[in-house]
């Protein structure tokens, strides 16, 4: 069963903070929401769990899973989650749950149920395909366990099984420079014996596979739009495969700048700051009825999201809230280290009516990677109107290295004065280098519920028990951005544990769950796996994270539990070559 302790830690704070501002205001039930919910393609005769990777959770209930109602029209009986399809057609997965305070949540999926003598074309989920020939046949193609499975027999040449995908190059791949693109993919098979691979239908690559773990790689430059790479595996005979993510090194149009905040909107993306905290003591406040305790402001969007505004309509005295009146805005657009970025916005302040000609305009624009943090945090610091010109406009750059990676803020501090202060037009543009690689790796982590050991992008926790009802057993990744790709990226680790534990692999947006980009169990065993996972939630670009979670009542049987994972990897399957 999922962790709900990352549901319980906003509703709480939530319910202690309307407390604080009503004693009988009452807490809001918000609805519960329905995860992991997909379209399935199936053969006719065949078995389908719709449980597999789905989750009900709810902020006030937690995990609510067991509650789910799924039925399907036209009429096919669900048990358990699972349904069996006896008729060729299309059919509808309705998913509902309620929660303990009556709010209920829906969902819907579509199955579609092909005839066996015409199912030839396997639709995977990462976007590949497998086309067979001859006397070939596929026993078994898809997601399996965490796996991405390819099972096939009776191939005499290479052309008779052929796993394929088409990649869409997108506009910073330099297709002038003449250099090819670098592509890598990660095979693991029972069988050796050599890989052909074809691009865009002519020969490109041939290389020998050993039992085991292979790495395919080979070099192709793209002619057009986009490329059809074809590995082809047919003279393998009868194997097994798995296979990996891939990862693409490409030559970039160097210098070439490309818009990463288009039609940039500050509407919800703006978080306050005003500090009206008490300072001075009631003895001060009537020896000086001057003496102010805190600032008085507001911060909104305006203009349709155009404008951000920081408004302090009050000042306090106190020498030590110079700068605590200000908004955090959080641009969700991603940082990548080794990169610059270009950034350009507009910022002017209103004077009120009582404005002293002459007076200082007392606020800075700080340019960080995260809300809060100290001063060696933040990137650029302290840009004063005086770096700014006269129309308000200003122009920096952002040299990111590996400790500014992540999601861009910016935090405008107004100062003690009366003042409003307006953001607008926010521009960030990535500038090209020379060469751009398709993976990401993490390689730090926090844990609750147990002993944590992080080394060389992995860890080894340690539960020395398992709680009834779930309990806080979990490990989870910091927050990473995929630019470009949104949540079509394929997650890829080892995995062991020294006695069988049920695990729940997830992937947020970080600082809640919805959407989930990925949330799939497997189980884990003493024996070392390579476990991947495809994530092709359509997503705007975000921060995500990763959660391994093991709290749940099946592992209570356990005690003692070393859990360990390594070589976590994130690959972008579309952010240059695949758009």
């Amino acid at each position: 069963m999922k962790n709900t302790k990352f549901l319980a830690i906003p509703v709480l704070a939530a319910v202690m903070f309307a407390g604080c501002a009503s004693a009988s205001a009452e807490p809001v039930n918000k609805a519960p929401t329905v995860v992991g919910v997909k379209d399935v393609e199936c053969m006719v005769n065949s078995t389908v769990d719709f449980l597999d990777g789905v989750a009900a959770l709810d902020n006030e209930d937690g995990d609510i899973t067991p509650a789910l109602e799924i039925t399907v029209s036209p009429e096919v009986k669900v048990e358990n989650g699972y349904a069996y399809f006896t008729q060729v057609g299309s059919y509808t997965v309705n998913y509902t749950v309620k929660d303990s305070g009556g709010r209920t949540a829906q969902k819907k999926a579509y199955v579609d149920v092909m005839d066996r003598e015409t199912y030839r074309t396997f639709s995977m989920p990462e976007g590949f395909s497998v086309e067979t020939a001859g006397g070939a046949s596929v026993q078994k193609c898809g997601l399996e366990t965490g796996k991405f499975i390819l099972k096939a027999e009776g191939g005499e040449i290479a052309e008779d099984i052929i796993l394929s995908r088409t990649y869409t190059v997108s506009d910073t791949y330099d297709a002038d420079g003449g250099a090819p693109c670098t592509f890598r993919y990660k095979i693991t098979s029972n069988k050796a014996g050599k890989i052909k691979v074809m691009a865009d239908g002519g020969d490109c690559a041939e290389t020998n596979v050993q039992e085991g773990e292979n790495e395919l790689v080979f070099m192709y430059a793209p002619k057009g739009e986009s490329v059809k790479i074809d590995v082809c595996l047919g003279n393998l005979g009868e194997a097994d495969w798995q296979i990996g993510g891939v990862e693409i090194e490409y030559p970039q149009q160097k210098g070439k700048q490309i818009e990463r905040a288009e039609n940039f909107k500050f509407g919800g993306r703006i978080e306050s700051r005003i500090d009206t905290k008490a300072g001075y003591s009631e003895d001060e406040q009537k020896a000086d009825p001057t003496l102010n305790n805190g600032l008085v402001g507001n911060t909104w969007a305006a203009d349709g999201g155009n404008e951000a505004h920081l408004e302090i309509t009050s000042p306090s005295t106190r020498p030590e809230t110079v700068w605590a009146g200000g908004m955090f805005i959080n641009t969700g657009i991603a940082l990548k280290a080794g990169v610059t970025y270009k950034v350009s916005l507009n910022a002017t302040c209103i004077h009120p009516k009582d404005w002293v000609e002459g007076t200082e305009e007392q606020f800075e624009i700080h340019f960080q990677n995260m809300q809060w943090g100290s001063d060696d945090d933040v990137m650029i610091d302290k840009v004063y109107p005086s770096g700014i010109n006269e129309d308000g406009d200003l122009e920096i750059d952002l040299n990111v290295t590996e400790k500014f990676a992540g999601s861009l803020w910016i935090y405008v501090m107004s100062g003690m004065q009366k003042n409003e202060i307006v953001l607008k037009g926010l521009s960030v543009k990535e500038v090209l280098n020379e060469t751009g690689k398709d993976i990401y790796t993490v390689e730090d982590f926090k844990c609750s519920g147990g002993d944590l050991e992080t080394k060389d992008g992995g860890f080894k926790f340690q539960v020395a028990e398992f709680k009834e009802n779930g309990g806080d057993t979990a490990v989870e990744s910091p927050s990473f951005n995929v630019s470009g790709s949104g949540g079509n990226y394929v997650l890829t680790f080892k995995a062991k544990a020294s006695a069988p534990v049920d695990m729940v692999v997830a992937i947020p947006v970080a600082g809640g769950w919805d959407p989930t980009i990925l949330w799939q169990q497997v189980k884990l065993t003493q024996e070392e796996t390579v476990y991947t996972f495809m994530c092709n939630k359509n997503d705007a670009d975000r921060l995500h994270k990763i959660a391994w979670q093991f709290g749940s009542a099946l592992n209570t049987q356990y005690t003692d539990v070393t859990i360990e994972i390594s070589e976590i990897t994130i690959s972008l399957k579309n952010s240059q070559l695949d758009n």
